[in-house]
C-alpha cells in the first residue's frame, strides 16, 4: 500500500488542550479506569505500606517485587469495551460520510464542508474546489466505504496524531461512484481520510486522493463539457482545440465498426493546463510524457460489480504540436486502447496491443508506410534490422527509440492484415485475451488462429522490413 503524504490542516484545538471528546466517550473511559482499578485491587488481597523512614522488618529481604497477572477473566472485559468502543466510532464516522455523500449527489456545498473541520483556510480551500468540481459533474452516485483503518504505526497516521491529538482515526476509504449516462456499473476510487471527534460527531481533517493516478477534480479547477459519448474535464487554464469534442466523438464511433460494441462505447479525456499537470496526475516527472501527445489509463480497485476507471489524459504540449490528422489518429490509437481494456496494467504483449492501436489509428488516414515507419526504415536501411518484436521496456517514454517500437509493432500488425486479413487480427487479438497467461498469450492465438508461432511471424516480419527498407 502506498501511502502519500500531505500538509494536513490545522486542528481547531492548539496542540496544548485535548480536543472535545463525546460525553458518552467520557462515561466510557471514566467506566474503564474503574473497572481496571476495582480489578487490580482485587488482585492483591493485602498490600501493606510501610511510614516514611521506616526499614523492613529483620530477615526480610531488601526490597520486593510485586507482579500483577492480568489474567483472562481481566483482559476480557477490558477487550471488549475497547472493541465496543472502537465499532460506535466507526459508524460514527460512516455516519458522517453518508451525509458527505447525500451532499455530493444533491450538489449541497454547504452540506458537504459542514462535515470537515473548518479551521485551516488550506484544508478548507481544497475542500470547497473539490465539492465545487464535484458538483460539475452529472454523478448519479457517489458513495463512501471504509476500507480499513491505517495501522497506527504508519507515517501518515503517527503525523495525524500528531496533529490532531490522539483520538484521531485514519482510514482508508473507498469511494463508488457512477456518471450519468456511463453504463450501469460504477467505479471505485481510492481515498485516505482522517477523523477526530468534535462535539456529538465526527469531522474529516485530511482526504486524500490515494489511487494510482491523482483524480482531477482534487487537483485544479474543472471545467466539463459533455456530448453523448464524451466527457470532457478542461483543468485550469487548458484550452483544448475547438475539434476535439468532434474529434472524439467520432474515434468512439469508428472504435466502434472496428472492434465491435461490448465495450462501454463512452470515453472520459482530461486536458491539463500543462505537461508538468500531465506529470503531477499521474504521479510521474511531466518531462517522461515529452514524447507522447495523449495516453490512455485505466485504474481497477473495485470487485466483480465495478468497473476500470478508464481516462484518456491529453498532454497539452504534445498535443499541441500534431494537425488535426495527428489529432485524430492519436485519439482513436488511444480510445481504442480504452474499448479492449488494454489500458489496464499487465503482462499482454504489447507489440500485439500498441500495434494494433497504431494499426487502427491510420487506417482509412492516406499516411503512407514511409511516413508511419520512417526510423524504422531509416534503421534498418543502415545496418540495424530488429531481431525481435518490441517488449514493454521498449515502449518506456524514456527510450530514446521509441518511435521503432511504435512503428515495429505497427509494421508487425499490418504484416497480419496484408498476409491474412483484419479479421485474423481481431481473431488473434480477442483470442489472446482469452489466454490464461499474458506472457504466452499471444503465441498461442497466432498458432491457433493463424498456424504459426511467434519464431515464424518474426521471421516474416524481419524480411518484409528489409524488402521494403
Amino acid at each position: 500500500m502506498e501511502i502519500m503524504s500531505e500538509s494536513f490542516a490545522q486542528s481547531a484545538h492548539d496542540g496544548k488542550s485535548a480536543p472535545t471528546h463525546f460525553y458518552s466517550r467520557i462515561r466510557f473511559w471514566f467506566g474503564l479506569a474503574t473497572v481496571i482499578a476495582l480489578l487490580a485491587v482485587a488482585a492483591v488481597p493485602t498490600l501493606l505500606l510501610l511510614p516514611a523512614g521506616s526499614k523492613p522488618a529483620p530477615g526480610a529481604p531488601p526490597s520486593v517485587a510485586i507482579t500483577i497477572p492480568v489474567s483472562p477473566t481481566v483482559a476480557a472485559p477490558v477487550a471488549g469495551l475497547l472493541a465496543e468502543q472502537a465499532r460506535r466510532d466507526q459508524n460514527a464516522i460512516s455516519q458522517v460520510l453518508s451525509i458527505r455523500a447525500n451532499a455530493v449527489t444533491a450538489k449541497q456545498t454547504d452540506a458537504f464542508l459542514q462535515t470537515s473541520e473548518q479551521s485551516s483556510v488550506d484544508f478548507t480551500t481544497k475542500q470547497l474546489r473539490l465539492i465545487t468540481n464535484l458538483n460539475q459533474l452529472p454523478l448519479e452516485q457517489w458513495d463512501y466505504e471504509l476500507d480499513g483503518k491505517l495501522d497506527e504505526t504508519s507515517s501518515l497516521a503517527r503525523q495525524v496524531r500528531r496533529t490532531f491529538g490522539s483520538n484521531a482515526q485514519t482510514y482508508q476509504v473507498k469511494v463508488r461512484y457512477a456518471l450519468t449516462g456511463f453504463g450501469d456499473k460504477p467505479t471505485v476510487a481510492l481515498r485516505t481520510m482522517s477523523f477526530i471527534p468534535q462535539g456529538q460527531t465526527w469531522k474529516v481533517v485530511s482526504d486524500i486522493d490515494s489511487g494510482r493516478f491523482r483524480q482531477p477534480w482534487d487537483e485544479n479547477y474543472l471545467s466539463v463539457v459533455q456530448g453523448p459519448d464524451v466527457l470532457m474535464m478542461v483543468m485550469g487554464s487548458a484550452k483544448p482545440t475547438p475539434s476535439l469534442m468532434q474529434q472524439a466523438s467520432q474515434a468512439v464511433a469508428a472504435v466502434t465498426t472496428f472492434w465491435g460494441s461490448d465495450w462501454q462505447r463512452k470515453v472520459e479525456i482530461v486536458i491539463p493546463a500543462s505537461q508538468r499537470e500531465l506529470g503531477n496526475l499521474l504521479r510521474r516527472n511531466g518531462a517522461d510524457y515529452s514524447s507522447l501527445a495523449a495516453l490512455a489509463t485505466a485504474e481497477v480497485n473495485g470487485g466483480p460489480d465495478d468497473v476500470p476507471t478508464n481516462v484518456v489524459w491529453v498532454n497539452p504540449s504534445g498535443f499541441a504540436k500534431i494537425n488535426s490528422l495527428g489529432r485524430t489518429i492519436v485519439l482513436r490509437h488511444e480510445i481504442l486502447h480504452v474499448a479492449t481494456g488494454a489500458a489496464i496494467p499487465n503482462d499482454f504483449p504489447l507489440w500485439l496491443e500498441e500495434g494494433t492501436a497504431e494499426y487502427f489509428g491510420y487506417k482509412d488516414s492516406g499516411v503512407k508506410q514511409d511516413v508511419i515507419a520512417a526510423n524504422l526504415l531509416q534503421a534498418t536501411r543502415s545496418g540495424q534490422v530488429p531481431t525481435r518484436l518490441p517488449t514493454t521496456k521498449d515502449f518506456s517514454p524514456l527510450n530514446g527509440q521509441l518511435d521503432q517500437a511504435y512503428e515495429g509493432s505497427w509494421w508487425a500488425v499490418r504484416y497480419i492484415v496484408q498476409t491474412y486479413s483484419e479479421q485474423a487480427l481481431l481473431r488473434v487479438y480477442r483470442n489472446a485475451l482469452g489466454q490464461a497467461d499474458p506472457a504466452t498469450a499471444a503465441d498461442r492465438a497466432l498458432r491457433e488462429e493463424l498456424g504459426i508461432d511467434t519464431a515464424q511471424l518474426t521471421a516474416a516480419w524481419r524480411a518484409s522490413i528489409k524488402a521494403a527498407a
